[in-house]
């Protein structure tokens, strides 16, 4: 293990220094039992028409798929995967676009070694980076790499690879792609000596050499004459790459207006193209509209999605989903603005302009800004060069800066600089678009929307269902009085509560829903929470029963919707417990989810001899495997979600808590966590009864105690059993009086680190239906306990409260046993262990620097002949 926590210290460090996420591990594992905004893992279920509950919360380019399904619609295999590429994009932040460069420049650089010299040094514009890839390339597509190396494969077809002038366009086309990496460069322009084929190449690689460098104007213009030519075999793409810098000068342009007129020109061009890119003309069209009518082009892709049969179907639909983000993001800016503007106004006579205030001194806007350390990093330089330069006229000015010569390292840093500051203009300068995002307080709602978004069934719903309230649960009746479809019915439900209007007519129907249609699972859940609105108990736990025991099958995240709604309607503790276990449908690690086998093959992928030597390849995947051994087993197993924990935490008395670990409901693995709870509240609570009664059942179900164990059992007084108790709580870091949720305690699956005990509760909870933290807030209380368990258990958790967190509590623990009993010898170590809890913190708990100093100084005093106060001073030391 001690590679891999080597590398999770180095990224650490490298985290702290750059910023960057790389791969680092083992990091910590957890369960997830539902989602809020995305479909469960994995995303192709849903995209094959298995939705299970629609929320509210869903996103709309999650939602959109559901509405081609629930109006009897479909998606073909190829749109199926694309609706999982925009999936992963949105939620996973995964890069899933086609045009990646990688293969296509690898291509192209084979295709040069036919005519190159072998012994030939590749160009530094061609070698691959250790980290990126070959991203420095940003303004080349892969289009572009694909084009070269099929007229070079012509060029050697035709004249042969050791042809001179085929070298001569080799060398061009170098210099061409230069102009994507690092500096402008235009190849020599043609002349007659050339043979033909070559000059009219080299027009179209100096059109190429300008627009690569962002000098459209000039490309425009070349592109405009090689078009003309009727001879050039670059007559059809130059006129389709008009169209393509018209719309590169319109994106780059800082003024609206002439934005506008680029984009008009480029449209008119591209509408009247008839050559053999008219596909991309047509996508390129579409882009246009997205610009200069986006209110329009909304519309027009709300149609196309909705039935199918669309060539440019993912691009689409991430431009409708940036057009209503858009949209409701003017609405909801909009509103706020109109309401602040009725806000009394409030006037300082005291405020005034800030005197001497001055502007910093910006580079040019051809000039990027480079910073440059010496070797040793006791000297900088503030550097501003203009990125066309070639490499040698920056390094002159660089060296005038500094006032000498740099070094070979100071020069190789300041190039990659150069390069980076050159090709990160395509990035900077290129804005993606999206003008969505809207972090106000204001709320959407159905009057706020302009009427154009609700013209459109698709648009229409896909903003009703996300929207609250009664407005909108008034005007999805009224769709479903017109239209009688599970959609609307599903809708108007999603939004109802038991004092809605026409509610009878909506259950009505609900109970008339074929199980078969897409939309059941969500009408069937609300009907069942609206039963148990309306305190139609036994009506709501027949339906739930019977979905539950049906062969209907459902995801997994929408079963534990269902089963946490049956949990609510309990009668019994057996019932509560039955009901309340939940299966995981993936495993979150570091911001990614997947299966405990992506996790493993994703750790496995790091290897590589040279950072993990002496270690061999087979030792490292056996080590991996160790370490999420555990892990595995809970990829079959239930377990309980954080809300069940709350209110088993909250509102279960200790008794309670001992008939739970007894109940034939749980599984061992679960019943684990009831025996060391309740023996650890039992002690904590002061009721050595309980505690001594437990025990045997803790000893069997975590042997490890066993030993110590036995001697809390063996103490004849009071005193020494609480010593006893307090000694093994120590030895043992997952022991804690609180029933641990998904996988277990807060260090379980993260071994790199002990538990570290318990943290104090929070009194308060997240409201994940309105996105915001509740203070003082408390879970349901079953309806099963009765008032004397639910006095008892407020009394109990008060007191656990007032212990708090357990570094804390523990250290003071000790330290009062300490001057109580200073010869018992197992004091020394139990100073040393909270000594050490108390340097760090568990999720903000611990960490009581003051305590641990106290303690550090009282076992340095009384015991300084003792091995832990010599690792105390090691520690310090």
């Amino acid at each position: 293990m001690k590679n891999i926590a080597r590398a999770a210290v180095s990224c650490l460090l490298i985290f702290a220094f750059t910023g960057s996420v790389l791969p680092c591990g083992p990091g910590y594992v957890s369960p997830l039992f539902d989602r809020r905004h995305a479909p469960e893992d994995p995303y192709e279920n849903f995209a094959a028409g298995k939705l299970g509950i629609l929320k509210p919360s869903h996103r709309r380019v999650v939602l959109f798929a559901a509405y081609r399904y629930l109006n009897n619609g479909n998606f073909t295999a190829e749109e199926q995967k694309n609706l999982v590429d925009v999936w992963n994009m949105e939620f996973n932040n995964k890069n899933v676009e086609s045009d990646d460069i990688g293969d296509a420049l690898k291509n192209w650089i084979e295709k040069r070694k036919a005519v190159v010299e072998k012994e030939e040094k590749l160009p530094e514009i061609y070698a691959e980076r250790s980290y990126g890839g070959y991203d420095f390339f940003p303004n080349c597509t892969k289009n572009a790499f694909e084009t070269a190396a099929q007229t070079l494969s012509d060029r050697i077809s035709s004249h042969g690879s050791d042809d001179k002038d085929v070298k001569d366009w080799l060398d061009a086309q170098d210099k061409v792609f230069a102009n994507c990496a690092s500096g402008k460069q235009t190849p020599e322009s043609p002349n007659p000596s050339m043979p033909e084929w070559l000059q009219k190449d080299r027009s179209y690689q100096i059109a190429a050499a300008e627009f690569y460098s962002l000098e459209y104007e000039k490309a425009k213009n070349l592109f405009r004459e090689i078009a003309a030519d009727s001879n050039s075999p670059w007559r059809d793409t130059s006129d389709y790459l008009i169209g393509r810098t018209l719309i590169r000068q319109a994106s780059l342009s800082k003024n609206t207006e002439r934005s506008r007129q680029f984009y008009t020109e480029a449209e008119f061009h591209l509408m009247n193209y008839t050559g053999k890119y008219r596909d991309s003309a047509e996508k390129l069209l579409g882009l246009i509209k997205y610009r200069l009518r986006p209110q329009e082009r909304a519309g027009e892709l709300a149609r196309n999605l909705s039935y199918g049969g669309n060539d440019n179907f993912r691009q689409d639909l991430i431009d409708y989903n940036w057009l209503l983000d858009k949209f409701e993001k003017e609405s909801l800016d909009a509103e706020e603005k109109r309401k602040e503007a009725l806000k009394p106004r409030e006037t300082n006579s005291n405020a005034s302009a800030l005197p001497n205030s001055t502007v910093a001194a910006t580079p040019t806007e051809m000039e990027v800004e480079i910073y440059l350390y010496n070797d040793d990093y006791s000297r900088s330089w503030r550097i501003f060069v203009n990125p066309d330069s070639t490499d040698a006229e920056a390094i002159v000015e660089a060296e005038s800066i500094i006032g000498g010569s740099m070094s070979e390292k100071m020069r190789e840093r300041f190039l990659d600089a150069k390069k980076n500051a050159y090709s990160s203009r395509f990035a900077e300068k290129y804005h993606s678009g999206y003008e969505g995002g809207y972090y106000g307080e204001e709320k959407a709602s159905l009057s706020i929307l302009p009427e154009f978004l609700r013209r459109e069934d698709l648009t229409n719903w896909l903003f009703t269902f996300q929207i609250k309230g009664a407005e909108a649960y008034l005007y999805s009746l009224s769709r479903f009085r017109q239209t009688n479809s599970d959609l609307w019915l599903m809708t108007a439900l999603s939004k109802a509560d038991k004092n809605s209007s026409e509610l009878n007519r909506l259950l009505e129907a609900a109970g008339k829903t074929s199980r078969f249609s897409p939309a059941y699972p969500t009408i069937a859940f609300h009907n069942a929470r609206i039963l148990i609105e309306q305190k139609k108990e036994v009506e709501a736990r027949k339906m739930l029963d019977e979905i539950l025991n049906s062969s209907t099958e459902m995801p997994i995240s929408s079963r534990n919707q269902f089963l946490a709604l049956r949990m609510n309607l309990a009668e019994t503790l057996d019932d509560f417990l039955k009901f309340a276990q939940r299966k995981a449908f993936a495993f979150d690690w570091e911001g990614r989810s997947g299966t405990v086998e992506d996790i493993i093959a994703e750790q496995k992928s790091w290897f590589d001899a040279e950072s993990y030597a002496p270690q061999t390849r087979d030792e490292y995947f056996r080590e991996v495997e160790e370490i999420y051994s555990d892990e595995k087993l809970w990829q079959k197993r239930v377990m309980f979600d954080d809300k069940t924990t709350e209110i088993i935490n909250e509102h279960f008395p200790l008794s309670l808590l001992i008939a739970a670990q007894k109940s034939p409901m749980l599984p061992d693995y679960l019943r684990t966590r009831f025996a060391i709870a309740t023996w650890t509240r039992a002690v904590l609570l002061d009721d050595l009864v309980s505690a001594n009664k437990l025990a045997p059942d803790v000893t069997k179900l975590v042997p490890e105690t066993k030993d110590l164990m036995n001697r809390f059992l063996a103490a004849k007084t009071p005193a020494s059993k609480k010593r006893a108790a307090l000694y093994l709580i120590i030895k043992s870091e997952n022991l804690t009086p609180y029933i641990p949720s998904g996988m277990g305690s807060a260090g379980e699956g993260y071994k790199m680190y002990a538990s570290r005990w318990w943290c104090e509760p929070y009194e308060g909870g997240y409201d994940e239906e309105n996105e915001t933290y509740i203070e003082n807030s408390y879970s349901q209380k079953p309806a099963f306990l009765d008032a004397l368990q639910s006095e008892t258990a407020r009394k109990e958790l008060r007191k656990l409260k007032a212990i708090g967190d357990a570094p804390k509590y523990l250290g003071a623990q000790v330290l009062e046993w300490a001057r109580l009993a200073p010869l018992d010898k197992r004091v020394p170590e139990s100073l040393y262990i909270v000594y050490e809890a108390n340097g760090w913190d568990k999720y903000g708990c611990g960490g009581n620097e003051e305590l641990q100093a106290q303690i550090g100084a009282f076992l340095k005093k009384r015991y300084p002949n003792s091995e832990w106060t010599a690792k105390i001073l090691e520690f310090e030391n």
